[in-house]
C-alpha cells in the first residue's frame, strides 16, 4: 500500500497537461452530481416535511400526493445523475489503462494497479465532493424560490442537514473508487491486449434481453398497479427504476448496430471513419449521448402533461393549485435532465478527444485534414444523438401505457411538446460536444506521438 500511495500522485505528473484536464472534467462532474443530488434530495425532503404538517379545516388533503410526485422526479433524476458519477471515474479510461498495463508488463501486481486506480478516482470523487456541497449550498437560495402548494420554499425546508453532506462526502469517493476499478477489469485480466490496442469483446444481445425484462416487468406492474394497494407506489417507483436503468445496458448494445448500419452505407471518409470509430467503442460515444438519452425518457414520459392540465378544475381550487404544481415540477426536472445531459456530453467529449491524442496524431501525420476530423468527431455524435433521443422518448411512452392509457395520448399539444423538448435537447446537447472543438484543435497542433 505504501508504494501505491508513492506511485499515485507521481503517475499523475507523469500524465502531463493532459492528465490535468482529465482530472479537471472528472472533478467537475463529481461536483454536478453531489450538488444537484443534493438538491433533488433536499426538495423530496421539503416535501416529506410539509407532508407531516396538519392540514387546514376543508382543505383536501395532497401532501401525500406531492410525496409521491418527488420520488417520481428524484428517480428519473437521481439514475442520469449516478450515470454522470460513474462515466466521471472512467474520464480517461484509454490512456489510463494504457500507462497502468505498461505498469503491469514492468510487473506490478493486480492489486497494486486497482489500488493506484481506486487512490485516483476517490481523490478526485472527494475534492468533487466538497465542491458539489459548495455548489449545493449556493442553490438552495435560488430552488426555495420555486412556488409549489400555493407557497415557496424555505431554506430550512430544503436543507439536508449536516448528515446528509457527510454522507455525500463519503459516498460520492465510494462510488468513484468503485466505478474506477470496475473499469480496470481488462487491465487486469490481459494488460498485453491493452498494451496493443487489441479491440475489446463485442456486446452480446443479453444486453437487449435484460432491457426488455425490465420494461416489461415496469409495464405488468403498472397494468396491475390497482391490484397492490397502498404498495403500489412503491412497486411502480421501484420498477420504474428498473426499467430507466436498463436504457443504460441496451444503450451501448443499440449504438453497435447503429455503427454496422453506418459503416454498410458510408460513402464518404468521414461517414467511413465515424462509423468505424463507434463501432469500435459504442460505450464511449453512449458516455457522450447517454445523458441526452435519460432526459429524452424523462421528456417521455411527461408529453402526458397537456391531457392533464386540459382538465377543467375551475370548481376545485385545490385541484387547480395541484395541476400548476404538477407542471412546474415538470419542467424543472425536464431543465435539470437536459443540463445534465449538456454537462455529460462536454465532459464526456472533450476526455474522448484526449484519449484519442495519439491515434488523431499519427493521422495528422498521415495527412488527414484538420476538416475531416472535425466532421467525423460531429458525425460520431449527431447520428447516435438523434437516434437514442427518440429511442428513448417512444420507449417511456410505451412503458408508460399501461399506466395513463390511451385517453393520455390523444393531445396534440403532447407530441409536439415532446417534440420541442427533444430539439431543444439535442441543440443543447451537440453545442456543449461543441465545446471541445478548441480542445481538438489543440490536440491536432500538436503532432508529437507519446507512447503513453
Amino acid at each position: 500500500m505504501n508504494a501505491v500511495l508513492a506511485l499515485a500522485p507521481r503517475l499523475q505528473r507523469a500524465g502531463g497537461r493532459d492528465a490535468l484536464v482529465t482530472t479537471g472534467l472528472a472533478v467537475t462532474a463529481f461536483a454536478v452530481t453531489t450538488g444537484l443530488t443534493l438538491s433533488v434530495v433536499g426538495g423530496l425532503l421539503g416535501f416529506m416535511s410539509r407532508a407531516e404538517q396538519p392540514v387546514p379545516a376543508g382543505q383536501a388533503d395532497d401532501a401525500s400526493v406531492y410525496v409521491i410526485l418527488a420520488w417520481i422526479a428524484v428517480v428519473l433524476l437521481v439514475v442520469p445523475l449516478l450515470t454522470l458519477a460513474g462515466a466521471a471515474a472512467r474520464l480517461g479510461v484509454a490512456r489510463r489503462d494504457a500507462r497502468l498495463a505498461t505498469l503491469r508488463l514492468l510487473g506490478a501486481t493486480p492489486r497494486e494497479v486497482v489500488g493506484l486506480t481506486v487512490a485516483e478516482t476517490a481523490w478526485q470523487g472527494l475534492v468533487g465532493a466538497v465542491l458539489g456541497i459548495v455548489l449545493y449550498l449556493l442553490l438552495l437560495p435560488v430552488c426555495a424560490l420555486l412556488p409549489f402548494q400555493d407557497t415557496t420554499f424555505s431554506v430550512a425546508e430544503l436543507w439536508v442537514g449536516w448528515q446528509g453532506l457527510a454522507l455525500a462526502v463519503v459516498a460520492v469517493p465510494l462510488l468513484a473508487a468503485l466505478s474506477g476499478a470496475v473499469s480496470l477489469r481488462r487491465v487486469s485480466v490481459s494488460p498485453l491486449g491493452v498494451a496493443r490496442r487489441e479491440t475489446p469483446k463485442k456486446m452480446t444481445w443479453l444486453r437487449a434481453v435484460v432491457a426488455v425484462v425490465g420494461i416489461g416487468v415496469f409495464m405488468v406492474i403498472s397494468a396491475a398497479a390497482g391490484s397492490l394497494g397502498a404498495a403500489a407506489a412503491a412497486a411502480l417507483l421501484g420498477a420504474m427504476a428498473l426499467g430507466f436503468a436498463t436504457l443504460n445496458a441496451v444503450g451501448p448494445w443499440v449504438l453497435g448496430l447503429v455503427g454496422r448500419v453506418q459503416l454498410r452505407r458510408a460513402s464518404t471518409p468521414a461517414r467511413l471513419l465515424a462509423a468505424r470509430r463507434l463501432l469500435d467503442d459504442p460505450k464511449a460515444v453512449w458516455r457522450v449521448v447517454g445523458g441526452l438519452g435519460l432526459a429524452g425518457f424523462v421528456a417521455g414520459a411527461l408529453a402526458v402533461l397537456p391531457s392533464i392540465v386540459a382538465v377543467d378544475m375551475s370548481d376545485d381550487p385545490q385541484g387547480a393549485i395541484l395541476v400548476d404544481d404538477l407542471v412546474t415540477g415538470a419542467m424543472v426536472t425536464l431543465v435539470i435532465a437536459f443540463l445534465l445531459a449538456a454537462v455529460s456530453a462536454g465532459i464526456a467529449q472533450a476526455a474522448s478527444v484526449l484519449d484519442r491524442r495519439r491515434e488523431i496524431a499519427l493521422q495528422s501525420l498521415a495527412g488527414t485534414p484538420a476538416e475531416l476530423h472535425d466532421s467525423v468527431r460531429r458525425r460520431v455524435v449527431l447520428v447516435p444523438l438523434l437516434f437514442v433521443s427518440v429511442g428513448s422518448a417512444v420507449t417511456a411512452l410505451v412503458m408508460f401505457f399501461p399506466l395513463l392509457g390511451v385517453e393520455s395520448m390523444l393531445s396534440p399539444q403532447g407530441p409536439l411538446m415532446l417534440l420541442a423538448f427533444l430539439a431543444g435537447g439535442c441543440a443543447l446537447v451537440f453545442a456543449a460536444t461543441e465545446t471541445s472543438r478548441p480542445l481538438l484543435r489543440s490536440v491536432l497542433a500538436d503532432t508529437v506521438v507519446r507512447a503513453d
